[in-house]
């Protein structure tokens, strides 16, 4: 989920309120061009109008329209799992399948909420990722998982925590990426939800039986 692209000449990070919102600025305008036109379609000259900031701006943080794609990514999947990681630790003392209900919330509830904005991120991503940034940070929402998942005591003895882990942030991420994706209607964040639960929890029954025995969650 995360873009890598070449290096290149590095830039100074905002850490001024001012230039933080000068950089989201930047970065919300090209994510608005990108849902409107695809990328290939947006201009950097085009993201400096809509952002109403000048070329220094731009050139004082993000060296390319290629940079400024791979930031535009890794920002809003980085949120991801930084809300990933708060539900982990916040669910710990849960049963099981409301320790998954949380990380299934963490983890839908940004491209639900904006699905437009991340069926085109979903796609550009697949543009720009480099096969080793991608699997390191799968890598990172994995470990998150297992992580929750692991968390109590209900986690059955010998079943396999970092499988059902990958499984589960698998069935989660594909679902959800691929109906934005290959869907050109908006999809129903109720009805997408409700799929993604059934899926995760269907399978996570199996794994452990115990901790679901008697919950009808799904």
């Amino acid at each position: 989920m995360q873009a890598s692209l070449p290096a290149a000449p590095k830039r100074r990070k905002p850490t001024q309120s001012r230039a933080r919102a000068t950089a989201q600025a930047i970065e919300q305008a090209f994510v608005q061009l990108l849902v409107e036109k695809g990328y290939a379609q947006v201009s950097i000259r085009q993201v400096l109008a809509l952002a109403g900031v000048g070329a220094g701006s731009f050139y004082e943080y993000f060296a390319s329209k290629e940079a400024l794609a791979a930031v535009s990514i890794r920002q809003r999947v980085r949120a991801i799992a930084d809300a990933l990681a708060v539900a982990a630790q916040a669910a710990q003392d849960l049963p099981l399948p409301e320790r998954v209900d949380a990380l299934l919330e963490a983890q839908l509830q940004a491209p639900l909420a904006e699905p437009e904005q991340w069926a085109a991120l979903f796609h550009l991503e697949r543009q720009v990722s480099k096969p080793q940034a991608f699997r390191e940070l799968y890598r990172e929402f994995v470990v998150l998982w297992e992580r929750g998942l692991g968390a109590g005591a209900d986690w059955p003895d010998g079943a396999p925590l970092a499988d059902a882990a990958f499984a589960a942030h698998a069935i989660a991420y594909s679902l959800v990426s691929q109906t934005l994706m290959a869907r050109s209607e908006r999809p129903e964040a109720a009805a997408l939800r409700a799929l993604v639960r059934q899926a995760v929890h269907g399978y996570l029954s199996v794994v452990a039986p115990r901790a679901y025995r008697g919950c009808l969650v799904f």
